[in-house]
């Protein structure tokens, strides 16, 4: 695509379905960035937040990206984008603390022998193995460590994610935190078969990894 050397564009956005025009968006600067152009479209069209706007320049084609500047993809002064509602979005930090603080929430409550899971007077006859006290600090260490580096080190982007991919990874983080959790904080929980040396074995392999 040849760069335009006008100073000023008209966007215009269609439905990327019907191909019907939804609005126009005029004296767009050659430095304008798509993201500056949802910010535009989301003025025009209130219902419509910046995050769940999706424009390609054909239909059927890649997203542009935010970064991207209406000069390098203007071919003329009057440049056609094609409009898809990406449905409602969540962002990246949200999804990331959403999964890890489930998991943690989730395993305390089975390590803690809810009655509303296990039978009381089962839990009474049957004390917890220590080996079930190191899984739940080794459980609670890993996903504290995760919440902190969400909050504190990892550079998160600024984009968002669809809130269906949210779900989904909750559901497996949480599923599969279930899942472990109950048979390991069971009243009838057996240790390892072979003793400490396996519990050790494996308590400095967790700390390796997470190392």
């Amino acid at each position: 695509v040849k760069l335009s050397k006008t100073t000023h564009f008209e966007i215009e956005i269609l439905d990327a379905h019907t191909r019907k025009q939804i609005c126009i968006l005029d004296k767009v600067t050659q430095t304008s960035t798509i993201h500056d152009v949802k910010q535009k479209f989301h003025k025009a069209c209130p219902k419509w937040h910046p995050s769940r706007v999706g424009l390609q320049l054909e239909y059927g084609g890649h997203f542009l990206k935010d970064y991207i500047t209406i000069q390098s993809v203007a071919a003329s002064s009057i440049v056609t984008l094609y409009f898809t509602d990406l449905g409602r979005q969540v962002s990246w930090t949200t999804v990331f603390l959403t999964e890890y603080t489930g998991p943690l929430l989730i395993y305390l409550l089975f390590y803690l022998r809810s009655s509303y899971i296990y039978d009381v007077k089962e839990c009474s006859q049957h004390p917890r193995h220590p080996v079930v006290h190191l899984a739940c600090f080794c459980h609670c260490i890993h996903y504290i460590r995760h919440l902190l580096e969400t909050l504190f080190v990892h550079k998160v982007s600024t984009g968002h994610s669809p809130t269906k991919n949210l779900i989904k990874g909750c559901a497996f983080y949480w599923g599969f935190t279930s899942w472990i959790a109950y048979y390991i904080n069971h009243p009838r929980y057996t240790p390892p078969s072979f003793g400490n040396r396996q519990i050790t074995v494996s308590a400095i392999s967790f700390l390796v990894c997470v190392a």
